[in-house]
């Protein structure tokens, strides 16, 4: 899949903006041209190459300009020069990205998920990240996962766990799904929708941290569809099954005939674990309080035995590279100064933005000015871990044709 965000014709147009705030009702407008048009020097087109995760999940956008320079031209003393570089965004995009950048991050996010139900064509995946971003930016996790749920439904494939920080997610490896909440018989159509899942691929990574209460039809659905896929030829691996297991502990008493569910529950916890010992220690307990067969070990459904071992992580070595963090607003004098010091050599500048939580629309602009400066010296900026509303709003604003971006994974 690749996304065209950039106007094709030989020789780009370049216009002057000023800030637009959004109309009332979540619409954005976009601001006339200020002056005509003048024609920049013909040179290559602007590219832009996605790249797509090995799991197939949310894709990378990494935005690359041929020619750095092309569109940084001088102008008159407080306007800011933005090259129209957003012609191939969704509608939906800029309209997320404005109300975003000015603070209205309810309306950006009703205008996301509006925007789900339709057909998004190739913008579809930059329109998801969006969301997701958005919903975790907010701490909405319940949304987080209910969009996750829809997202993994829809596409058939891996959708973006919650993540524990922000630039740390499942990007790679087998497909996730999350359990949340209370596992009940109100949890129906999330383990139909985990059984839907499972007999799709060949292993699936079920991720129960965020459990936070069984009852008895909720662990017997949960047990039944775990056996249904296993049946099947499939995998299932559960991921964070310590919090499952200790959550389920206190409830298996041995002696003591109170729910079954549970106890099968708890067994495999103790099997996905790997604790053979615990198991068959329960096992027999269970067998002598309910006076039934328990389940068999079985060594092939540990998860660390279908899961693929982690890569190493990497050690960063040398200098820490430039951070831009918080909220850029105003489009102060000094936000950038980081990106202007004399001392960084030449070459390609990496801007860790991991920590950046918004950026308006009159500060994107000064960046955009910044990043000529910059080259100038023969420095090339590249912002790495840019979250995706922010990213949004580089497109839109013409900071992607001057710079590399690399969009956050999930």
């Amino acid at each position: 899949m690749a996304f065209s965000f950039f106007k094709k014709s030989p020789a780009p147009q370049v216009e002057t903006r000023k800030p637009v705030q959004p109309a009332r009702g979540g619409s954005v407008s976009r601001p006339p041209q200020s002056a005509p048009p003048r024609s920049a020097p013909a040179s290559g087109p602007l590219s832009v190459s996605p790249s797509v995760s090995p799991s197939g999940g949310l894709i990378s956008l990494d935005f690359i300009s041929r020619d750095p320079l092309e569109g940084a031209r001088r102008m008159g003393k407080g306007e800011l020069e933005v090259q129209d570089v957003s012609s191939g965004l969704h509608p939906v995009v800029e309209e997320a990205a404005m109300l975003f950048a000015n603070g209205e991050d309810e309306a950006a996010l009703n205008a996301l998920e509006r925007a789900t139900f339709d057909d998004l064509g190739s913008s579809a995946e930059q329109v998801w990240s969006m969301l997701f971003d958005l919903c975790h930016a907010l701490g909405r996790c319940d949304a987080f996962e209910a969009h996750a749920l829809a997202y993994a439904e829809r596409f058939e494939r891996s959708a973006p766990t919650w993540p524990a920080s922000p630039s740390r997610g499942a990007a790679n490896g087998p497909p996730t799904l999350t359990l949340s909440g209370k596992l009940s018989e109100a949890s129906r159509a999330m383990i139909d929708q985990f059984d839907r899942l499972a007999c799709k691929t060949p292993l699936l990574r079920l991720d129960t941290a965020r459990v936070q209460d069984v009852d008895e039809d909720g662990a017997r659905m949960l047990t039944e569809a775990l056996v249904k896929v296993r049946r099947s030829g499939h995998r299932v691996a559960m991921i964070n099954v310590t919090h499952l297991r200790d959550l389920l502990a206190p409830r298996v008493i041995p002696g003591t005939a109170a729910l079954p569910e549970q106890w099968l529950l708890y067994l495999e916890a103790l099997q996905q674990l790997g604790d053979e010992a615990a198991f068959e220690e329960f096992a027999i307990q269970y067998a002598v309080t309910f006076e039934q067969s328990p389940p068999s070990w079985d060594a092939r459904w540990v998860s660390a035995t279908l899961l693929p071992s982690a890569p190493e992580p990497v050690k960063s070595v040398g200098k820490p590279a430039v951070a831009l963090q918080g909220e850029i607003t105003g489009a102060r004098q000094d936000a950038f100064a980081v990106l202007t010091a004399g001392d960084h050599p030449p070459g390609v500048l990496k801007v860790e933005c991991c920590d950046l939580k918004r950026m308006d629309f009159i500060s994107a602009g000064l960046l955009f000015n910044v990043i000529t400066a910059v080259q100038a010296t023969g420095r090339q900026p590249r912002f790495v871990e840019v979250r995706p509303m922010i990213a949004a709003l580089f497109v839109l604003i013409g900071v992607a044709a001057v710079a590399e971006i690399q969009q956050r994974h999930f």
